[in-house]
């Protein structure tokens, strides 16, 4: 019986081709489209699930509360780790990740020399905690001694050429490293990403102390304790060893568990993607949408094509088929189209997997869409489609009565038709707010491109000075650098715009002569600095060589000066640590305030900064000639190279750095596009078919109209009008709820582009153009046949 429903069914469609046609074209855009958001959604939320403890390993986040405001870090004290793992047994351990910092990697059996800036600190229990899988060596005692070193795969071939690593050594930081276990590559779908990883042994004891903020600490919570017991130890910790020390300066630091599963959709850190499970929703709802105007082109074709099937349907009803069968068989058609769409869809993911993940920033394989869940995903999603998109006019066109279709006196239906147009004014409303939701989309990604961010971006590139040698021979290389013509200034400093800076409390100045503790975006730059970076400075002046007493000297932002209510904050100081009676405490001189700029990104907002002059620093700043790039940056390598005697050379332009804050949001505001081009095709298939089967249908009344006067334009405006009044009840529906959903959305910028009246009006006119567009060729023929033709059998 299945076997002749579906022989049946693949007959019935060949005879209509262009049904058929229509319907495959709508339904493969549609399941494709579906079948990318799963695997979106997929490789979304399968961040960290390979971990076998994962439903017990949680990372420890620290909130600080400072003047009614809270910031949060991904990060604790060195000492936490060892504290948690030592006193307390509902931690079974604690791992640490601290950043090894962009070093210089020396082999010297290859005589080879490498920049690296993924490699970290951890500690030996790293392997047992977490699932990275250890192809070489003995996980348990890799990082246990001193000097040892764990590497990737990728990072043992670069090194070495060879996997077959174990025992082989390299340099950095004047230490002799030994290789004592090789790691698989680490998944693309992890939170923690590493090259290769040191012994926390090797980490300097200097920075161990309940002051500073360095590693991220993961805990594995005991099998017989709680999170709750966890919480309580950290409660205990901070009680000893946290609070005497910040409550004094007016912070509260509290500490919480972030469940490690939680890190890449629930981070709420721009660094680590932000809050990515909005962004899930927000996809998964698009496939929705998808799925829905598939459904409804279905409904509207084949309810369109009633009175074409209605005879077919007495003569079966007249022979004997019941009800059932006919349902079956009208099923079996919508599964046959959806099986066929199924297919060809499976077929275009696999050739435009390269392009997705391209666009979407992702490294799906190929072998992921043979996974289970891929598998049963695209079934169910078929037989959804076929099952909802066949069953209304199953049980719609079984439900004809033979006695009164045989006659030929059957119509559409008033029922019919008005369903059709719901379901159109629904498929309307989602295109118009496909369209607005794109637009503004769009707005805010070109707002943060091209807002004044108060520094010049253009033409400054930095490089890195990685070793304590290149940082020696700052002052020679930028001497050396400035002798061009083609640059315009140079100035070292400790981070840019777009690169993270150090938060910490600090003693300050009041306006009446007092101190207080106010928490400051801090870091260090040299003289120049502020003309390199185009900073305008809106109260007193730059560093200057000029002022001996400018080697302590700070700029600040005018973001500080409001905070502190300065009025006049040429002169005042920032002490770089707590004041004592018995010793003079080092302080910075505000001698300038520059206008606020960016230093993250517009998702944050600008918070109290200082500038200050000394210190370490790690960038050399660049400021260069737009006329000879290429020349200019010639001059520059062969001047790194002599200075540095032949270290590797690498450079970066701002503007690359500051717009890679942005590349999450950009890359999922492309895939946003791409949806809502493809719902917006898939819309425009079900409108020109629907409208090839209206005008089919009218074709008599037409007819009658001609000959009693009607011209060629009144008929089109009357094809048009009936569209017209579905666009509208779109309209009424999508621009709620499009400004609901943006709203929403513009949450996570601080600084936002706004919704403009234009996105809403201009996606109206859009969906007008694209509809008037679909349906008047259609419109155009049938106003143009003779009724001669039309009314010959009456």
């Amino acid at each position: 019986m299945i076997r002749n429903l579906f022989l049946v069914s693949f007959r019935n469609l060949l005879r209509n081709r262009s049904y058929t046609l229509l319907h495959i074209l709508g339904l493969t855009l549609g399941i494709t489209s579906a079948l990318f958001i799963t695997l979106y959604v997929i490789d979304e939320t399968g961040y960290d699930n390979f971990h076998a403890n994962k439903d017990r390993l949680y990372r420890i986040v620290t909130t600080v509360e400072e003047g009614g405001n809270q910031k949060f870090y991904p990060s604790t004290q060195v000492p936490m780790a060892e504290e948690l793992e030592t006193k307390y047994t509902a931690v079974e351990h604690a791992v640490r990740f601290m950043r090894f910092n962009r070093e210089l990697f020396e082999i010297p059996g290859r005589n080879l020399e490498f920049y690296e800036e993924k490699v970290y600190y951890a500690d030996p229990t790293v392997f047992e905690v977490f699932s990275f899988p250890i192809v070489a060596g003995d996980p348990n005692t890799a990082l246990v001694d001193i000097n040892t070193a764990v590497l990737t795969e990728s990072m043992a071939r670069k090194f070495f050429g060879t996997t077959d690593a174990i025992g082989k050594t390299f340099v950095s930081k004047g230490t002799t490293f030994n290789v004592t276990a090789i790691a698989k590559d680490v998944p693309l779908n992890s939170s923690i990403q590493f090259d290769a990883l040191v012994s926390v042994k090797n980490f300097s004891a200097s920075w161990a102390s309940w002051t500073g903020w360095f590693p991220e600490t993961f805990v594995l919570i005991a099998g017989n304790s709680t999170v709750s017991d966890v919480n309580a130890a950290l409660d205990a910790i901070t009680a000893v060893h946290v609070t005497p020390t910040f409550k004094s300066l007016g912070m509260n630091i509290k500490y919480w568990l972030q469940p490690v599963t939680d890190i890449h959709l629930k981070s709420g850190f721009d660094s680590e993607g932000g809050d990515a499970i909005e962004y899930v929703y927000i996809f998964l709802s698009i496939g929705l949408f998808i799925v829905i105007v598939v459904c409804i082109n279905y409904i509207n074709l084949a309810t369109a094509r009633a009175t074409r099937r209605a005879k077919e349907i007495g003569i079966r009803k007249s022979i004997g088929s019941t009800k059932g069968n006919i349902i079956l068989q009208f099923v079996a058609e919508s599964m046959s189209l959806t099986l066929v769409s199924l297919l060809i869809s499976v077929v275009l993911t696999v050739t435009l997997l390269p392009f997705f993940n391209q666009v979407a920033g992702k490294n799906i394989d190929i072998q992921f869409l043979v996974q289970p869940s891929i598998i049963l995903a695209s079934i169910g999603l078929a037989l959804f489609v076929g099952l909802i998109g066949g069953s209304y006019p199953a049980f719609y066109l079984s439900g004809f009565n033979p006695a009164v279709v045989l006659k030929g006196t059957i119509s559409g239906g008033t029922t019919n038709a008005r369903l059709r147009k719901v379901l159109v004014s629904v498929q309307f409303a989602i295109s118009i707010a496909m369209i607005i939701c794109t637009s503004i989309v769009y707005d805010q990604l070109n707002y943060m491109r091209n807002r004044d961010l108060g520094f010049n971006r253009d033409q400054v590139l930095y490089i890195e000075l990685a070793d304590s040698t290149t940082m020696a021979n700052e002052p020679i290389l930028r001497e050396r650098l400035k002798s061009h013509s083609a640059i315009i200034d140079v100035a070292s400093s400790a981070s840019m715009p777009g690169k993270g800076i150090n938060h910490t409390p600090m003693k300050v100045d009041t306006e009446d002569g007092q101190e207080t503790t106010q928490g400051i975006y801090y870091f260090n730059a040299g003289y120049d600095f502020d003309k390199v970076m185009g900073f305008t400075i809106v109260n007193g002046r730059g560093f200057s060589r000029d002022h001996a007493s400018d080697s302590t000297a700070a700029l600040i932002n005018e973001s500080m000066v409001k905070s502190l209510g300065w009025k006049d904050p040429i002169g005042k100081r920032l002490y770089g640590h707590t004041r004592s009676s018995n010793k003079v405490d080092m302080f910075y001189t505000v001698v300038g305030v520059v206008k606020d700029f960016h230093q993250f990104s517009l998702h944050e907002a600008i918070g109290p900064m200082a500038i200050l002059n000394g210190g370490q620093k790690v960038f050399l700043n660049v400021k260069v000639n737009p006329d000879d790039i290429h020349g200019t940056i010639d001059f520059i390598t062969k001047t790194w190279t002599e200075v540095t005697n032949g270290k590797p050379f690498s450079y970066t332009f701002l503007e690359e750095t500051f717009e890679a804050q942005y590349s999450a949001d950009v890359k999922r505001g492309q895939i946003f596009t791409l949806f809502s081009i493809a719902c917006l095709v898939i819309s425009c298939v079900g409108l020109f078919g629907l409208a090839a089967y209206t005008t089919e249908q009218r074709a008599k009344e037409i007819g009658i109209r001609k000959v009693v006067g009607a011209s060629i334009p009144s008929i089109i405006r009357l094809f048009y009008s009936d569209f017209l009044k579905l666009i509208a009840i779109g309209i009424i529906i999508a621009f709620p709820a499009s400004y609901l959903l943006m709203d929403g959305w513009m949450e996570s910028f601080a600084y936002q582009a706004g919704m403009n009246w234009i996105n809403f009006v201009l996606s109206a006119i859009v969906t007008l153009l694209i509809t008037m567009g679909s349906i008047s060729f259609y419109a155009i023929r049938a106003a143009s046949i003779n009724p001669a033709v039309t009314l010959k059998s009456e």
